[in-house]
């Protein structure tokens, strides 16, 4: 019964699927931050510095010497999706908008 066992088609043996070895750090070493995250980080934190420090004063220059970069900076920090709708009088009827400009008016300039 050896011989027969024996008489099959002969199988190479298999090698085990080469792996490269994994590096990893130690267990006491702290994982790190992905760079391009903490550069980001940096860099707003200390604009949020500057700003707390400079803020209000240097808003109020660039508004009244340089109102279109000023308005940059609004334009920069408002949602790309908002809905703005921005003369909300044109839906109303002129006599509607008659009767709001006479209630609002001064007493004396009929």
């Amino acid at each position: 019964m050896a011989d027969e066992a024996d008489a099959g088609p002969k199988r190479a043996k298999t090698r085990p699927a080469r792996r490269k070895p994994s590096i990893a750090p130690p267990a006491s070493a702290p994982r790190r931050k992905r760079t391009k995250k903490t550069l980001g980080d940096d860099f707003l934190a200390a604009v949020r510095a500057d700003f707390r420090a400079h803020g209000a004063g240097v808003l109020a220059e660039v508004r009244a010497d340089k109102p279109d970069q000023y308005l940059k900076i609004v334009l920069s920090v408002l949602p790309k999706d908002i809905d703005v709708a921005i003369n909300q009088l044109d839906v109303l009827s002129d006599i509607l908008f008659e009767v709001i400009v006479r209630k609002f008016r001064p007493a004396g300039e009929e």
